[in-house]
Protein backbone atom coordinates (compact mmCIF):
# COMPACT_ATOMS: atom_id res chain seq x y z
CA UNK A 1 0.00 0.00 0.00
CA UNK A 2 1.28 3.20 -0.95
CA UNK A 3 1.29 5.13 1.94
CA UNK A 4 1.14 8.85 -0.14
CA UNK A 5 -1.92 7.78 -2.22
CA UNK A 6 -4.85 10.60 -2.19
CA UNK A 7 -1.97 13.01 -0.02
CA UNK A 8 -3.93 16.30 0.80
CA UNK A 9 -2.23 19.77 -0.87
CA UNK A 10 -2.51 20.88 2.76
CA UNK A 11 1.13 19.00 3.23
CA UNK A 12 3.49 20.91 1.31
CA UNK A 13 6.09 19.85 3.30
CA UNK A 14 5.62 15.69 2.44
CA UNK A 15 7.16 14.30 -0.44
CA UNK A 16 6.69 11.50 -2.66
CA UNK A 17 9.68 9.26 -1.93
CA UNK A 18 8.26 6.24 -3.18
CA UNK A 19 11.47 4.44 -1.23
CA UNK A 20 10.98 5.17 2.71
CA UNK A 21 7.50 7.61 2.72
CA UNK A 22 7.43 10.67 4.15
CA UNK A 23 3.83 9.92 5.98
CA UNK A 24 4.01 8.76 9.35
CA UNK A 25 0.88 6.11 10.04
CA UNK A 26 -1.02 5.00 12.50
CA UNK A 27 -2.49 1.69 11.42
CA UNK A 28 -3.95 3.41 8.36
CA UNK A 29 -4.76 6.30 9.24
CA UNK A 30 -2.14 9.79 9.11
CA UNK A 31 -1.18 11.39 11.99
CA UNK A 32 -1.68 15.19 11.96
CA UNK A 33 1.27 17.13 12.69
CA UNK A 34 0.56 19.90 15.81
CA UNK A 35 0.57 23.06 13.07
CA UNK A 36 -2.04 21.59 11.08
CA UNK A 37 -4.35 20.16 13.09
CA UNK A 38 -6.74 23.17 13.26
CA UNK A 39 -7.07 23.49 9.44
CA UNK A 40 -7.97 19.39 9.54
CA UNK A 41 -10.68 19.93 12.50
CA UNK A 42 -12.15 23.12 10.46
CA UNK A 43 -12.01 20.85 7.07
CA UNK A 44 -13.99 18.11 9.19
CA UNK A 45 -16.18 20.67 10.77
CA UNK A 46 -17.51 21.53 7.30
CA UNK A 47 -21.90 20.94 7.24
CA UNK A 48 -21.76 21.37 10.50
CA UNK A 49 -21.56 17.75 12.25
CA UNK A 50 -22.32 17.50 15.60
CA UNK A 51 -19.79 15.85 18.20
CA UNK A 52 -20.25 12.22 17.66
CA UNK A 53 -19.89 12.42 13.74
CA UNK A 54 -17.31 14.25 13.43
CA UNK A 55 -15.09 12.08 15.60
CA UNK A 56 -16.47 9.18 13.48
CA UNK A 57 -15.67 11.01 10.55
CA UNK A 58 -12.38 11.58 12.11
CA UNK A 59 -11.24 8.66 12.79
CA UNK A 60 -11.44 6.86 9.21
CA UNK A 61 -8.70 8.82 8.47
CA UNK A 62 -6.68 10.86 11.04
CA UNK A 63 -5.14 10.60 14.39
CA UNK A 64 -3.13 12.28 17.03
CA UNK A 65 -3.39 12.81 20.53
CA UNK A 66 -6.45 13.84 22.65
CA UNK A 67 -8.30 13.88 19.08
CA UNK A 68 -11.30 13.47 20.52
CA UNK A 69 -11.36 15.97 23.05
CA UNK A 70 -9.62 18.63 20.24
CA UNK A 71 -13.11 17.68 18.47
CA UNK A 72 -15.50 18.24 21.40
CA UNK A 73 -14.13 21.63 22.06
CA UNK A 74 -14.44 22.94 18.36
CA UNK A 75 -18.09 21.69 18.19
CA UNK A 76 -18.89 23.57 21.09
CA UNK A 77 -16.82 26.39 19.99
CA UNK A 78 -19.19 26.86 16.90
CA UNK A 79 -21.14 29.70 17.16
CA UNK A 80 -23.60 28.22 14.58
CA UNK A 81 -24.05 24.66 15.94
CA UNK A 82 -24.75 26.51 19.86
CA UNK A 83 -27.24 28.71 18.07
CA UNK A 84 -29.22 25.45 17.02
CA UNK A 85 -28.43 23.32 19.90
CA UNK A 86 -30.29 21.65 22.17
CA UNK A 87 -31.67 23.34 25.35
CA UNK A 88 -29.82 23.16 28.74
CA UNK A 89 -31.20 20.20 30.68
CA UNK A 90 -33.70 20.96 33.42
CA UNK A 91 -32.61 21.63 37.29
CA UNK A 92 -33.99 18.63 38.90
CA UNK A 93 -37.37 18.60 40.30
CA UNK A 94 -38.08 20.87 43.16
CA UNK A 95 -41.49 18.85 45.57
CA UNK A 96 -43.90 21.83 47.33
CA UNK A 97 -44.22 20.47 50.70
CA UNK A 98 -47.63 20.39 52.13
CA UNK A 99 -49.39 23.03 53.84
CA UNK A 100 -50.41 23.25 57.38
CA UNK A 101 -53.60 23.51 56.64
CA UNK A 102 -56.56 23.55 54.06
CA UNK A 103 -56.97 27.00 51.98
CA UNK A 104 -53.37 28.18 53.63
CA UNK A 105 -51.25 27.99 50.14
CA UNK A 106 -53.57 28.11 46.77
CA UNK A 107 -52.64 28.41 42.98
CA UNK A 108 -54.69 30.15 40.45
CA UNK A 109 -54.78 29.90 36.32
CA UNK A 110 -57.24 30.95 33.45
CA UNK A 111 -58.15 28.60 31.32
CA UNK A 112 -59.32 30.20 27.79
CA UNK A 113 -60.76 32.44 25.90
CA UNK A 114 -63.21 29.40 25.12
CA UNK A 115 -65.27 29.40 21.60
CA UNK A 116 -67.96 31.08 23.60
CA UNK A 117 -65.38 33.98 24.80
CA UNK A 118 -65.22 33.24 27.90
CA UNK A 119 -62.85 32.40 30.54
CA UNK A 120 -62.50 30.26 33.73
CA UNK A 121 -60.94 31.45 36.29
CA UNK A 122 -59.55 28.06 37.76
CA UNK A 123 -58.21 28.31 41.97
CA UNK A 124 -57.16 24.71 43.67
CA UNK A 125 -55.91 24.17 47.54
CA UNK A 126 -52.70 22.87 47.39
CA UNK A 127 -53.27 20.69 50.50
CA UNK A 128 -56.77 19.47 49.71
CA UNK A 129 -56.43 20.00 46.06
CA UNK A 130 -60.19 21.30 46.73
CA UNK A 131 -61.02 23.09 43.27
CA UNK A 132 -62.87 26.24 42.70
CA UNK A 133 -64.11 27.02 39.19
CA UNK A 134 -65.49 30.66 38.08
CA UNK A 135 -66.91 31.79 34.43
CA UNK A 136 -66.09 35.29 33.52
CA UNK A 137 -66.33 37.40 30.53
CA UNK A 138 -63.78 39.83 31.51
CA UNK A 139 -60.39 39.02 32.61
CA UNK A 140 -59.13 42.38 33.87
CA UNK A 141 -57.07 43.16 37.22
CA UNK A 142 -60.29 44.48 38.61
CA UNK A 143 -62.90 41.64 37.32
CA UNK A 144 -60.43 39.33 38.83
CA UNK A 145 -60.42 40.97 42.28
CA UNK A 146 -64.08 40.90 42.09
CA UNK A 147 -64.22 37.68 41.58
CA UNK A 148 -61.76 36.54 44.71
CA UNK A 149 -63.59 38.91 46.43
CA UNK A 150 -66.94 36.85 46.39
CA UNK A 151 -64.32 33.36 47.12
CA UNK A 152 -62.20 34.69 50.25
CA UNK A 153 -65.75 35.82 51.51
CA UNK A 154 -66.80 32.29 51.66
CA UNK A 155 -63.12 30.72 52.45
CA UNK A 156 -61.30 33.48 53.97
CA UNK A 157 -57.52 34.79 52.55
CA UNK A 158 -54.95 32.26 51.72
CA UNK A 159 -51.69 33.11 52.94
CA UNK A 160 -49.97 32.25 49.11
CA UNK A 161 -51.31 32.77 45.78
CA UNK A 162 -49.52 31.56 43.18
CA UNK A 163 -50.12 32.65 39.46
CA UNK A 164 -48.34 32.64 35.65
CA UNK A 165 -47.46 36.23 34.83
CA UNK A 166 -50.47 37.25 33.17
CA UNK A 167 -50.50 41.02 32.83
CA UNK A 168 -53.62 41.11 34.91
CA UNK A 169 -51.86 39.17 38.22
CA UNK A 170 -48.62 41.13 37.56
CA UNK A 171 -50.23 44.81 37.46
CA UNK A 172 -50.05 47.11 40.43
CA UNK A 173 -53.75 47.03 40.74
CA UNK A 174 -53.67 43.00 42.02
CA UNK A 175 -50.33 43.51 43.62
CA UNK A 176 -51.83 45.83 45.53
CA UNK A 177 -54.85 43.94 46.39
CA UNK A 178 -53.32 41.25 47.47
CA UNK A 179 -51.14 43.26 49.94
CA UNK A 180 -53.80 44.68 51.82
CA UNK A 181 -55.08 41.13 52.54
CA UNK A 182 -52.03 39.96 53.46
CA UNK A 183 -51.34 37.60 51.04
CA UNK A 184 -47.58 37.19 49.45
CA UNK A 185 -47.94 36.59 45.82
CA UNK A 186 -45.67 34.34 43.79
CA UNK A 187 -45.13 34.61 39.93
CA UNK A 188 -44.06 31.66 38.18
CA UNK A 189 -41.03 31.79 35.87
CA UNK A 190 -42.17 33.17 32.28
CA UNK A 191 -42.63 30.05 29.91
CA UNK A 192 -42.21 27.93 32.27
CA UNK A 193 -46.19 26.30 33.50
CA UNK A 194 -44.47 23.32 35.31
CA UNK A 195 -43.58 25.78 38.21
CA UNK A 196 -46.88 25.78 38.62
CA UNK A 197 -48.06 21.72 37.88
CA UNK A 198 -50.71 21.62 39.88
CA UNK A 199 -53.20 24.25 38.31
CA UNK A 200 -51.97 23.26 35.05
CA UNK A 201 -52.61 19.75 35.94
CA UNK A 202 -56.33 20.57 36.94
CA UNK A 203 -57.04 22.84 33.80
CA UNK A 204 -56.06 19.73 31.43
CA UNK A 205 -58.95 17.96 33.66
CA UNK A 206 -61.06 20.48 33.32
CA UNK A 207 -60.56 21.22 29.18
CA UNK A 208 -61.14 17.26 28.91
CA UNK A 209 -64.64 17.49 30.26
CA UNK A 210 -65.67 20.84 27.89
CA UNK A 211 -64.31 18.79 25.14
CA UNK A 212 -66.82 16.14 26.19
CA UNK A 213 -69.78 18.88 26.87
CA UNK A 214 -68.42 20.02 23.22
CA UNK A 215 -68.61 16.45 21.59
CA UNK A 216 -72.57 15.45 23.18
CA UNK A 217 -73.96 18.72 22.86
CA UNK A 218 -74.21 19.74 26.60
CA UNK A 219 -74.09 22.85 28.10
CA UNK A 220 -70.73 22.99 29.92
CA UNK A 221 -71.86 26.01 32.20
CA UNK A 222 -74.44 23.59 33.43
CA UNK A 223 -72.39 20.28 33.12
CA UNK A 224 -68.76 21.59 35.06
CA UNK A 225 -70.77 21.60 38.30
CA UNK A 226 -71.51 17.54 37.92
CA UNK A 227 -67.78 17.86 36.91
CA UNK A 228 -66.61 19.40 40.45
CA UNK A 229 -69.20 17.65 42.40
CA UNK A 230 -67.71 14.69 40.79
CA UNK A 231 -64.09 15.93 41.91
CA UNK A 232 -64.39 17.22 45.31
CA UNK A 233 -65.93 14.05 45.96
CA UNK A 234 -63.25 11.63 44.62
CA UNK A 235 -60.32 10.50 46.61
CA UNK A 236 -57.39 12.13 45.39
CA UNK A 237 -54.41 9.91 43.62
CA UNK A 238 -51.53 11.14 45.77
CA UNK A 239 -53.61 12.21 49.04
CA UNK A 240 -55.99 9.38 49.18
CA UNK A 241 -59.04 11.05 50.36
CA UNK A 242 -61.28 13.20 49.22
CA UNK A 243 -60.71 17.15 48.69
CA UNK A 244 -63.74 17.95 50.27
CA UNK A 245 -62.90 15.12 53.27
CA UNK A 246 -59.61 17.26 53.81
CA UNK A 247 -61.42 20.72 52.98
CA UNK A 248 -64.10 20.28 54.69
CA UNK A 249 -63.64 17.41 57.17
CA UNK A 250 -66.66 15.73 55.94
CA UNK A 251 -67.79 13.50 52.92
CA UNK A 252 -69.75 15.52 50.29
CA UNK A 253 -73.17 14.15 50.17
CA UNK A 254 -73.57 13.12 46.66
CA UNK A 255 -75.86 10.83 44.98
CA UNK A 256 -74.23 7.86 45.59
CA UNK A 257 -75.58 6.13 48.68
CA UNK A 258 -73.35 5.59 51.92
CA UNK A 259 -73.86 4.57 55.38
CA UNK A 260 -73.84 7.92 57.83
CA UNK A 261 -70.48 8.66 59.29
CA UNK A 262 -71.09 11.93 61.68
CA UNK A 263 -67.04 11.22 63.25
CA UNK A 264 -63.66 12.90 61.61
CA UNK A 265 -61.03 10.69 62.18
CA UNK A 266 -57.77 12.11 62.31
CA UNK A 267 -55.89 11.04 59.08
CA UNK A 268 -53.51 14.31 59.13
CA UNK A 269 -50.73 12.24 59.17
CA UNK A 270 -51.78 9.32 57.05
CA UNK A 271 -52.26 11.66 54.54
CA UNK A 272 -48.96 13.57 54.75
CA UNK A 273 -46.90 10.32 54.50
CA UNK A 274 -48.62 9.44 51.42
CA UNK A 275 -48.51 12.63 49.67
CA UNK A 276 -44.81 13.00 49.89
CA UNK A 277 -44.24 9.12 49.55
CA UNK A 278 -45.92 10.10 46.00
CA UNK A 279 -44.00 13.20 45.36
CA UNK A 280 -40.78 11.93 45.94
CA UNK A 281 -41.95 8.95 43.70
CA UNK A 282 -42.95 11.10 41.03
CA UNK A 283 -39.83 13.64 41.20
CA UNK A 284 -37.49 10.62 40.85
CA UNK A 285 -39.26 9.04 37.35
CA UNK A 286 -39.60 12.82 35.96
CA UNK A 287 -36.01 13.61 36.73
CA UNK A 288 -34.63 10.31 35.59
CA UNK A 289 -36.84 11.16 32.19
CA UNK A 290 -35.77 14.63 31.80
CA UNK A 291 -31.81 14.03 32.43
CA UNK A 292 -31.88 16.44 34.91
CA UNK A 293 -28.72 17.84 36.98
CA UNK A 294 -27.88 20.63 38.99
CA UNK A 295 -27.39 23.85 37.47
CA UNK A 296 -23.89 24.81 37.17
CA UNK A 297 -24.91 28.24 35.96
CA UNK A 298 -22.90 30.85 37.94
CA UNK A 299 -23.35 34.62 38.61
CA UNK A 300 -21.48 36.47 35.69
CA UNK A 301 -21.19 33.97 33.47
CA UNK A 302 -22.75 34.74 29.66
CA UNK A 303 -25.31 32.69 27.88
CA UNK A 304 -28.08 32.47 25.08
CA UNK A 305 -31.59 32.38 25.46
CA UNK A 306 -34.07 30.51 23.43
CA UNK A 307 -36.16 31.85 20.79
CA UNK A 308 -39.42 30.92 22.45
CA UNK A 309 -41.63 32.60 19.74
CA UNK A 310 -39.74 31.43 16.16
CA UNK A 311 -40.37 33.35 13.10
CA UNK A 312 -40.05 30.38 10.78
CA UNK A 313 -38.69 26.95 10.66
CA UNK A 314 -35.05 28.23 9.88
CA UNK A 315 -35.06 29.95 12.97
CA UNK A 316 -32.04 29.29 15.16
CA UNK A 317 -33.11 27.47 18.83
CA UNK A 318 -31.45 30.45 20.46
CA UNK A 319 -31.12 34.19 20.16
CA UNK A 320 -27.47 34.80 19.19
CA UNK A 321 -27.41 38.39 21.58
CA UNK A 322 -25.48 37.57 24.92
CA UNK A 323 -26.68 37.95 28.42
CA UNK A 324 -25.27 38.12 31.57
CA UNK A 325 -26.68 35.98 34.62
CA UNK A 326 -27.15 38.08 37.52
CA UNK A 327 -29.07 35.82 40.05
CA UNK A 328 -29.12 32.02 40.00
CA UNK A 329 -31.81 30.13 42.46
CA UNK A 330 -31.49 26.22 41.12
CA UNK A 331 -33.38 26.11 37.51
CA UNK A 332 -35.15 29.72 38.04
CA UNK A 333 -31.76 32.21 36.37
CA UNK A 334 -32.36 35.98 36.23
CA UNK A 335 -30.09 37.01 33.39
CA UNK A 336 -29.40 40.74 31.22
CA UNK A 337 -29.24 41.85 27.87
CA UNK A 338 -25.78 42.69 26.86
CA UNK A 339 -27.01 45.04 24.50
CA UNK A 340 -30.45 46.41 25.54
CA UNK A 341 -29.56 46.00 29.63
CA UNK A 342 -33.19 44.89 30.56
CA UNK A 343 -33.22 42.10 32.89
CA UNK A 344 -35.53 38.44 32.34
CA UNK A 345 -36.28 35.81 34.25
CA UNK A 346 -36.24 32.23 32.82
CA UNK A 347 -35.49 28.79 33.65
CA UNK A 348 -32.54 26.94 33.30
CA UNK A 349 -33.75 25.20 29.94
CA UNK A 350 -34.52 28.16 28.32
CA UNK A 351 -30.64 29.05 28.63
CA UNK A 352 -27.31 28.03 27.07
CA UNK A 353 -23.87 28.72 28.11
CA UNK A 354 -21.44 30.52 25.95
CA UNK A 355 -18.15 29.15 25.51
CA UNK A 356 -15.06 30.91 25.86
CA UNK A 357 -13.87 30.12 22.19
CA UNK A 358 -16.35 32.56 21.17
CA UNK A 359 -18.15 35.90 21.40
CA UNK A 360 -20.81 37.44 19.80
CA UNK A 361 -20.05 41.42 18.37
CA UNK A 362 -22.00 44.62 17.39
CA UNK A 363 -22.38 45.11 14.15
CA UNK A 364 -21.11 48.57 14.34
CA UNK A 365 -17.94 47.22 16.02
CA UNK A 366 -17.41 44.33 12.69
Amino acid sequence: MNPHRGYHPWFPFLKKDKKSGDILLRGTRIVIPHLLRQRVLEAAHEGHPGIVAMKARLRTKVWWPRIDKDAERLVKACRGCTLVSNPTPPHPMKRRALPAEPWVDIAMDFLGPLPSHDYLLILVDYYSRYKEIKVMRSITSLDTIKVLKEIFSRLGYPATLTCDNGTQMTGEVFRKYCKECGIILYNTVPYWPQMNGEVERQNRDVLKRLKICQAENKDWKEDIFSYLMMYNSTPHSVTGKSPSELFYKRQFRDKIPAAPDMEYKAIDEEVRDRDLQKKEKGKEYADLKRKATDSNLEIGEKVLVKNLIKDNKLTSNFNPTTHTVTDVSGGDVNIRNDETGKEYRRNIVHLKKVNDSWTVVNQSSS
